[in-house]
């Protein structure tokens, strides 16, 4: 074999061992075999995940899990289960994992050549991202409005402070109901959602009842809410344009 054709076939065995090494994403997925920890040479030194090696960090390195995965180790000879997260990969073949010391005394593997253990994937980065946005919206869904809400009994337009709204223009209702905490909570989340620079809050009367409105926009004419109108018709079957007052 040429030395040319030697590299080129290293080169393709190199690039299809990251390719595979990045390819088991199943949560849930389980091994069993060989582990061991770090060498205390290696810290401070930048991983093959481009994390930089703290022995007193639970993490580890796994040959087939996306860096940044969370696993579950469990030592099979004495119970002990530790969960880390994947910054590297292992040096060799002969495990499938190397931990950190500290997570090699949660798994009480100091002074052993090798441990048995089972490795179960738990997260990926994706899941994980996947989570924090669904706790995220929970959050936003859930809060619990600190506010006072006899700052909007009067009737006139408001700043989501409950400071009156001296503009003297117009903006375009997205909805309106009997509830100011209702109507507080859903105009936090589309400010918060849509980045809309200006969210009121308006207090009026509708057949003989007060009803609290949700405003976007302000606008010095009813022609220049045209727009907007158009677009959150499509969306609220309340949306009309609305003149401040105070």
């Amino acid at each position: 074999m040429t030395n040319k054709v030697f590299y080129l076939t290293l080169t393709f065995i190199h690039f299809f061992a990251l390719s595979f090494a990045q390819s088991i994403t199943k949560i849930g997925y389980s091994q069993i075999g060989k582990a061991s920890y770090y060498p205390d040479n290696r810290e401070g030194r930048i991983t093959a995940g481009g994390y930089k090696y703290d022995m007193n960090k639970l993490s580890a390195a796994h040959k087939y899990f996306p860096f940044g995965s969370i696993v579950k180790v469990r030592n099979i000879d004495n119970g002990k289960t530790v969960f880390l997260k994947i910054i590297d990969r292992p040096y060799t073949n002969e495990r499938i994992i190397d931990v950190t010391l500290k997570a090699a005394q949660k798994l009480d593997i100091i002074g052993l050549n090798d441990a048995e253990v089972e490795v179960t994937l738990m997260d990926t980065p994706e899941t994980l991202r996947a989570k924090k946005a669904k706790e995220k919206k929970l959050q936003s869904n859930n809060t619990t409005t600190n506010f006072s809400k006899e700052l909007f009994y009067p009737t006139g337009t408001y700043t989501l402070n409950g400071e009156k709204y001296n503009g003297e223009g117009y903006s375009v209702m997205f909805l309106a109901n009997s509830n100011i905490e209702d109507t507080y909570n859903d105009a936090i989340n589309i400010k918060k959602s849509y980045n809309f620079e200006d969210v009121l809050i308006q207090t009026g009367w509708s057949n003989g009842q007060k009803e609290f409105r949700l405003l976007i926009g302000d606008f010095t004419s009813e022609d220049e809410g045209e727009q907007l109108l158009q677009l959150i018709k499509k969306i609220s079957d309340q949306a009309e344009i609305k003149k401040h007052f105070n």
